[in-house]
C-alpha cells in the first residue's frame, strides 16, 4: 500500500478538510501507522477548531509545526513518526508564498531537530518516515530566501547528509530533493557556498576513497572491500558529486575534477564504475573551459587502465574508451595541438581492443574512425619537409603525430595470422581517405603489407570483401599511378603475373585519374599481355594472357570517372577508341559507358538540374569524392573538357553510329544512349549530316535528300527496332 505521503495529489481535489479525506481513505485500517496519523490529523484538526481558525493546508502546516516544536522533547518515536507523516501530507499541498522564508527557516530547523534526536535514539524512525522529513526539507528550502546562504544552510547540509545514507528509498529521495534544491538557487554566493559543501564531503572522504581505489575487485564483483559501512558511503558519496557535477560553481568544478582525477587508476577496483560516471558527468557539460585543463590527465589514466593487459570488466572498457573520444573531442574543439599530440597514445591502446569480443571491437573501431576523420583537418598543415625522416627532430608536431598513428596501424596488422576482420580494416579504411594523397608518404608499409594478406588470401576460402574495400580506399587516396608504382602489374618472362589481383580492385575504386596515364601506361600494359598470349603455345596460359589484357583495357570506364586531364588527352584517347569502335572488339560496351561518363559528370556541372542517364555504377563514385579537397570540376574546367570532347566527337559519333547499324539488336541498347550522348554535345549540322547518310543507306531518302515513301516491310523493321533500344537503360545499370 503506498505511503499517506504519496497519496497527497489525491487529497484536496475538491476543497474538502484534509483530516476528513484522511478519515474516509483509512478509517478501515487496521495498520498501526495509519491509526496513528488519524489521530495526529484529528488532533490537528481539534487545535484549528478551538482557535476557529480555517481548516486550509497553510493552517495544518502551522499546527503540525507548532506542536512539533513545542514537545519535541516529549515526543516518543510513535507520535512523532505520526506527525512527520502527517506534516508530508499536508506541506505538498500548500499553495506557494503560503509560508515565509521566516518560517519555512524555523521549521528547517524544528524538523532537523526532530530527526537529529531521532537517529541519536536506539528505536529510530521507520524508512518511510526518514524519507517524509527529506522530502519535507526539499520542499521547505523552496520557501527560504533563495538568496541568502544563511537561510539555506541547515536545509541543504541535512539533505547532503542524506544523501549518503544507507538506506536506499531515504538516499534517493535527498539525492532528487539535493539537485532540485541547485536548480532553485538564484545566487550565484548562495551556489558557490552549496559548491564548497560538496567540495567538502569529497575531501573529507578522498583519504578512503584513494584507498578503495588502489584495491583490486576480483571479477569485477565487490568482494570484501566494501563490508564496511564507511567504504559504502565512499560509493554513495560519488553519486552525489555526480548528480552535483552540472550545478557546481565553475570554482568548485576544477577542485573537484581535480580530485577525481586522483581516484582513476589502470587497474579495475570497486570504485571504478562510479568514477567513469563522475567523468562522464563532467564531459557532458557545457562548461569544457573547467575540464580542458585536467583532461590530459583524464587521458593518461583511462589509456593505462584500457591499456593495462589485465582482463576488466567489458562495461569498464566500454567505458573507458568511450570517456576517451569525448576527451579528446574536447582537446580537438578547444585545443587542437593536445588533440593532435594525444591522438597516437589514444590510438594505441583503442587499436589493442579491435581484436577484442565483437561488442568492444565494434564501439573501439567506430570511435577510431570517428577520431580519424578529424585529420582531414590537419593534413593541409603538412609540407615537403614533414615527410617522414630518420631525424625526428625536423618532423612538425603533425607529421610526427600521423606518423605514430600510421605506425600503430602497421603493428596491429602484422599480428593478425588470418585475414583481418572489418574491425581494424574499416579503420585503416577511415585513415586512407582522410589523409588523402600524402597516404601514399605515410601508409606505403601498410599497402605492402594489405597486399601480402590479399595474395595470401586469394589461395585460400576467407571472405576478402573488407581487405578489397581497404585497399580501394588506398587507390581512392593515393590514385593509381602511385599503387602501381608501390604494386605494379607486370608479366614475367616466364609468363608468371605479377599483382592481377588488383585489377578488380582498380576497376571499383579508381577515381579522379589520369587519362594520360591509361594511355602511356595501361594500354601498353595490355598489349604486351595480348602479345604474350599469341606467342605462348599452351591453351589455357594463352586464354588467361588473354583475359588479364581484356581486364586491363576494360579500365577504361574508371579512368573516365572524373579524370584530372580530360580537355589535355582526350583526343589522344579518341583515336584509340576510334580503332576499336571499327573493329568487331571486346571493348564496344567499355567504350559506350566511358564516353557516357565522360559528357555527363562535365555536363552535370555546367546544368545540374538537368536529368541525365550517366550509368548509375558510376555515379555511385561521386560518394568518394566528399574526401577531396577541392570540387571534382568547376564550370570554367567542365567548360574546357565539353569542348575538347565536343571537337573529337564527330569522328566517335560515325564510328558508333556505322557500329550501331551493324551491329546485333543486343548490342544496340548501350551504344544507342552513346550515341545519343554524343550528339548533346555535337554540332547540329554534324548530327544531321550524320543522320542523312545513315537515311540514305537504307533508301529513307532519295539521293537528293528527299523523304520516299516507307514500305510496309520498312516500318515493320523501324518498330522492331524501337522496341530493342527500349532496354537501353537496363543494359546500362547491369
Amino acid at each position: 500500500m503506498p505511503e499517506p505521503e504519496e497519496q497527497a495529489e489525491e487529497l484536496l481535489k475538491d476543497g474538502s478538510d484534509i483530516c476528513q479525506q484522511l478519515m474516509d481513505r483509512y478509517a478501515r485500517s487496521s495498520a498501526p501507522q495509519h491509526r496513528h496519523l488519524l489521530a495526529t490529523a484529528a488532533a490537528m484538526r481539534s487545535i484549528l477548531a478551538s482557535e476557529s481558525l480555517s481548516l486550509t493546508p497553510p493552517a495544518y502546516f502551522a499546527a503540525a509545526i507548532d506542536t512539533a516544536a513545542s514537545n519535541s522533547d516529549t515526543l516518543d518515536s510513535t507520535a512523532a513518526a505520526a506527525l512527520l507523516s502527517f506534516l508530508s501530507v499536508v506541506l505538498p499541498l500548500v499553495p506557494a508564498q503560503e509560508i515565509s522564508a521566516e518560517k519555512a527557516g524555523e521549521a528547517v530547523s524544528v524538523l532537523v531537530n526532530l530527526v537529529g534526536k531521532e537517529r541519536g535514539s536506539d528505536g529510530g524512525l521507520a524508512v518511510a518516515t526518514v524519507k517524509a522529513v527529506v522530502k519535507c526539507l526539499g520542499i521547505l528550502l523552496g520557501f527560504c530566501d533563495l538568496e541568502n546562504w544563511d537561510s539555506l544552510k541547515l536545509g541543504f547540509q541535512t539533505l547532503l547528509d542524506f544523501s549518503i545514507d544507507r538506506r536506499p528509498k531515504v538516499r534517493r529521495c535527498a539525492q532528487d530533493c539535493l539537485v532540485k534544491a541547485f536548480k532553485s538557487f538564484k545566487s550565484s554566493g548562495v551556489n558557490k557556498a552549496a559548491s564548497k559543501l560538496v567540495l567538502s564531503m569529497l575531501k573529507n572522504n578522498m583519504p578512503l576513497a584513494v584507498k578503495l581505489s588502489s584495491l583490486k575487485a576480483v571479477d569485477g564483483s565487490k568482494d570484501d572491500a566494501l563490508s564496511k559501512p564507511e567504504h559504502l558511503e565512499v560509493l554513495y558519496m560519488l553519486s552525489v558529486v555526480k548528480i552535483s557535477v552540472p550545478s557546481l560553481s565553475t570554482k568548485v568544478s576544477s577542485k573537484v575534477i581535480s580530485e577525481i582525477v586522483k581516484l582513476l587508476n589502470s587497474k579495475f577496483s570497486v570504485l571504478t564504475r562510479h568514477v567513469f560516471q563522475v567523468v562522464e558527468a563532467f564531459f557532458e557539460t557545457s562548461r569544457v573551459e573547467v575540464t580542458v585543463p585536467e583532461t590530459e590527465k583524464i587521458v593518461d589514466s583511462l589509456v593505462s587502465y584500457v591499456s593495462s593487459g589485465d582482463k576488466n570488466p567489458v562495461d569498464t572498457d566500454i567505458s573507458a574508451a568511450t570517456l576517451l573520444k569525448r576527451a579528446l573531442d574536447i582537446l580537438h574543439d578547444k585545443e587542437s595541438s593536445l588533440w593532435i599530440r594525444n591522438l597516437p597514445l589514444v590510438c594505441g591502446c583503442l587499436a589493442g581492443l579491435l581484436s577484442s569480443e565483437a561488442s568492444i571491437a565494434s564501439l573501439a573501431s567506430s570511435i577510431l574512425k570517428e577520431l580519424l576523420s578529424h585529420l582531414a583537418d590537419y593534413k593541409t598543415l603538412l609540407t615537403d619537409k614533414d615527410k617522414p625522416s630518420d631525424d625526428e627532430g625536423q618532423e612538425s608536431m603533425e607529421a610526427s603525430a600521423i606518423k605514430s598513428v600510421c605506425l600503430i596501424f602497421e603493428n596491429a596488422l602484422a599480428t593478425y595470422s588470418g585475414t583481418p576482420d572489418e574491425h581494424i580494416l574499416g579503420v585503416i579504411t577511415v585513415l586512407f581517405l582522410n589523409l588523402g594523397e600524402i597516404s601514399y608518404v605515410f601508409m606505403k608499409s601498410i599497402v605492402l603489407k594489405l597486399a601480402d594478406l590479399m595474395i595470401l588470401a586469394n589461395g585460400g576460402t576467407s571472405n576478402t570483401d573488407h581487405l578489397r574495400k581497404c585497399i580501394g580506399s588506398a587507390v581512392i587516396a593515393m590514385g593509381p599511378e602511385r599503387i602501381l608504382t608501390l604494386l605494379p602489374i607486370s608479366l614475367h618472362a616466364d609468363l608468371t603475373c605479377l599483382n592481377i589481383w588488383l585489377i578488380p580492385i582498380l576497376k571499383d575504386y579508381v577515381v579522379e585519374a589520369s587519362l594520360g596515364y591509361y594511355i602511356e601506361n595501361v594500354v601498353p600494359l595490355a598489349k604486351s599481355f595480348e602479345r604474350a598470349s599469341r606467342k605462348v603455345k599452351k591453351l589455357a596460359t594463352s586464354q588467361d594472357l588473354q583475359a588479364h589484357a581484356h581486364d586491363l583495357w576494360g579500365l577504361l570506364p574508371s579512368f573516365c570517372c572524373h579524370p584530372t586531364d580530360t580537355y589535355q588527352n582526350v583526343g589522344a584517347l579518341a583515336e584509340i577508341l576510334i580503332t576499336f569502335l571499327k573493329e568487331d572488339s571486346f571493348m564496344h560496351k567499355n567504350i559506350a559507358i566511358a564516353l557516357q561518363v565522360l559528357v555527363y559528370q562535365n555536363k552535370n556541372v555546367l546544368s545540374p538540374k538537368t536529368e541525365s542517364a550517366e550509368p548509375n555504377s558510376f555515379a555511385e563514385k561521386d560518394c568518394v569524392l566528399q574526401f577531396r579537397n577541392v570540387p571534382t570540376y568547376s564550370k570554367k574546367i567542365a567548360t574546357k573538357n565539353i569542348k575538347a570532347l565536343a571537337s573529337c566527337s564527330t569522328e566517335l559519333l560515325q564510328a558508333l553510329t556505322n557500329l550501331f547499324v551493324d551491329s546485333l539488336p543486343e548490342k544496340r541498347s548501350y551504344l544507342k544512349d552513346a550515341i545519343g550522348c554524343l550528339a548533346s554535345i555535337t554540332d547540329s549540322s554534324i548530327t544531321k549530316m550524320i543522320l542523312l547518310s545513315l537515311f540514305e543507306r537504307f533508301q529513307f531518302v532519295d539521293g537528293e535528300g528527299e523523304f520516299e515513301k516507307l514500305g510496309s516491310d520498312n516500318q515493320a523493321m523501324i518498330d522492331k527496332e524501337q522496341g530493342n533500344l527500349s532496354s537501353t537503360e537496363k543494359e546500362i545499370q547491369r
